[in-house]
């Protein structure tokens, strides 16, 4: 087992940071992570003393740690990567940047009960890789730190944190650990298709907002019609459906996990197991009732994507880590501020 961790943190050490650090710049640094050690600029010193104090409001807490306005604005920034925000994503966008917050909070509070170390070493080389990377594509370190909104000693301090994490997560994915990840998403890799039919109904464009709530009660009266065997899948796809498929019995043939259909669509349909009838689910195109009618075993060895399925089980791993501080730890909210989880999905700002 010892093996397995030292072979796992020598292929994903570096993947947190390499996200962060080269565009995804969904991940942000903590309250810790901004020099609040270093003299203020001439900017700062005459800073009007009402902005300075909006600035220091504390906006929440997560255990002992405050999360300042400051903080948020400097979350913000980077979750839109120093770009305008359109109005109606600014909302989303906050409460997005509050998540990432709170979860590096929490992160960072287990990194120093655990006492977990991380050299200076470690960090020049992980800042070394980053410049050459940046050089790669014709940037600088310097231009990242401007866009991202940290000076050195902040890029240290969230390298410092980028690094921590790993050595906190991985010892937490053993074998069996893999071999339920490989269960749930071997789908996703092994090149297995699926033959499924589908019946979509499609809300009145005049149906108002509660459209999609009466669509989803009327797919699953089909559904339970198909169900108690009153009507057979296809016959209720030719008589109800609004896809074109609809002349085919709902059939679409043999899909694959990626690339063809929606991911909505896809995540979906690849949960069935052959024979089985979707409960309704809905994507931007409308509410699904899907059937998987056959199935064409993937032939890819698990050995081969090994690396993309130890990746998708540290992320995995981690966010349930993340949701266990989260009940271990008192987080309050200042009035009027929401946080969204970061690593749920939804659209991004």
């Amino acid at each position: 087992m010892n093996t397995l961790r030292t072979q796992n943190l020598r292929r994903l050490r570096s993947v947190p940071i390499l996200l962060l650090l080269l565009g995804v710049l969904t991940a942000l640094a903590g309250p810790n992570a901004s020099s609040q050690d270093t003299e203020p600029t001439a900017a700062e010193e005459t800073e009007p003393a009402a902005e300075s104090e909006a600035k220091t409001e504390v906006i929440a807490t997560v255990g002992t740690t405050r999360l300042t306005r400051a903080d948020l604005e400097q979350a913000v920034r980077r979750r839109s990567g120093g770009r305008p925000v359109p109005a109606e994503q600014q909302d989303r966008l906050q409460a997005l940047a509050v998540g990432d917050l709170v979860e590096q909070a929490l992160l960072r509070a287990e990194i120093e009960r655990r006492q977990v170390e991380v050299t200076d070493g470690e960090i020049n080389d992980q800042i070394a890789q980053l410049s050459t990377e940046l050089t790669a594509r014709q940037s600088s370190l310097d231009a990242f730190l401007a866009g991202a909104g940290l000076d050195h000693e902040g890029l240290r301090e969230q390298v410092r944190f980028d690094i921590a994490v790993p050595k906190v997560i991985l010892p937490m994915i053993t074998e069996d650990v893999m071999r339920q990840v490989l269960a749930m998403h071997r789908y996703d890799f092994d090149g297995t298709r699926v033959r499924a039919s589908h019946i979509i109904l499609r809300p009145e464009a005049s149906s108002g907002p509660n459209a999609i709530t009466a669509v989803l009660a009327r797919a699953e009266r089909i559904r339970a019609d198909i169900l108690a065997e009153e009507l057979t899948f296809a016959e209720a796809a030719e008589r109800y459906s609004a896809g074109p498929s609809r002349h085919r019995g709902g059939d679409l043939g043999f899909l694959p996990r990626h690339g063809l259909l929606s991911e909505e669509f896809a995540a979906q349909v690849f949960k069935l197991t052959k024979g089985e009838v979707s409960k309704p689910f809905v994507t931007p195109l409308g509410v699904h009732v899907a059937k998987v009618t056959d199935v064409d075993p993937g032939t890819v060895a698990p050995e081969t994507f090994r690396k993309p399925l130890e990746q998708l089980a540290f992320q995995k791993v981690l966010q349930a880590f993340v949701i266990h501080c989260r009940q271990q730890t008192p987080i309050e909210l200042k009035p009027g501020i929401v946080a969204a989880d970061p690593r749920a999905p939804g659209p991004r700002p």
